[in-house]
């Protein structure tokens, strides 16, 4: 795996995210019990970023509507939960507000780390 340099080892911390532009697209950093991972900052519900989302247990929620992504493996834990990140939708609403999206997962990068700098491979 070749890489784009991202960033400084140093930046990239512990339950935090850490937003690039590579290859012209939005990557987010964040390391997950020390793991290093890369997701893409774009929410697949209607393509917000997440930059600025709640990061817990290993997973963001989208400051938007409130989907919940594992920051390492991309996965959806939760689709579109809420509004404005912090006004729960109750179920039966969860549908209308999602716009007949279906839940889908992050795109996830691979990414190496090598004496002090982040690199990932878009």
């Amino acid at each position: 795996m070749k890489g784009i340099e991202a960033a400084k080892s140093t930046e990239v911390r512990e339950g935090e995210l850490h937003a690039v532009k590579l290859g012209g697209r939005s990557i987010l950093l964040s390391r997950v019990k020390g793991e290093l991972c890369a997701v893409e900052n774009k929410c697949p519900h209607m393509g917000l970023p997440l930059g600025r989302g709640a990061v817990a247990d290993g997973a963001v929620t989208c400051p938007f509507h409130g989907s919940k992504f594992d920051l390492c493996s991309g996965a959806n834990l939760d689709w579109v939960a809420s509004l404005g990140g912090k006004l729960p939708l109750p179920m039966w609403s969860r549908k209308l507000v999602a716009f007949g999206r279906a839940p889908a997962p992050l795109a996830v990068f691979p990414v190496r780390e090598e004496q002090g700098t982040v690199y990932v491979e878009v």
